[in-house]
């Protein structure tokens, strides 16, 4: 069985910061769409999670968005990182751009 996804993933490697309250968790994306990315970290934060986001796109420029956490993967039993589902919440116009430009 195939699973269509409503929104294209684009599969690219962005460092990105996930605030939530104190914590921070940084990490690398993996995939990532319109409405949201998977991000991988050596850490992850709880499922329904609101958290704010700091992405950096290409050169470094951040973008600030903001999410809750959906998916959560503990994979310590396979010796990868932890990894993260983030739906956003908020997008700034350049992460709408940067993501825009990938489709086309």
């Amino acid at each position: 069985m195939v699973i269509k996804r409503q929104f294209p993933r684009h599969i690219i490697k962005l460092s990105v910061e996930i605030r939530a309250g104190e914590q921070v968790c940084k990490g690398t994306t993996v995939r990532l769409s319109e409405k949201g990315f998977f991000v991988r970290a050596q850490q992850s934060f709880s499922i329904g999670l609101p958290v704010d986001i700091t992405l950096y796109l290409k050169d470094d420029v951040p973008c600030f968005l903001k999410g809750v956490v959906k998916f959560a993967q503990t994979a310590a039993l396979l010796k990868k990182d932890n990894g993260m589902g983030i739906e956003l919440t908020e997008k700034d116009k350049k992460y709408e751009e940067f993501v825009r430009d990938l489709e086309n």
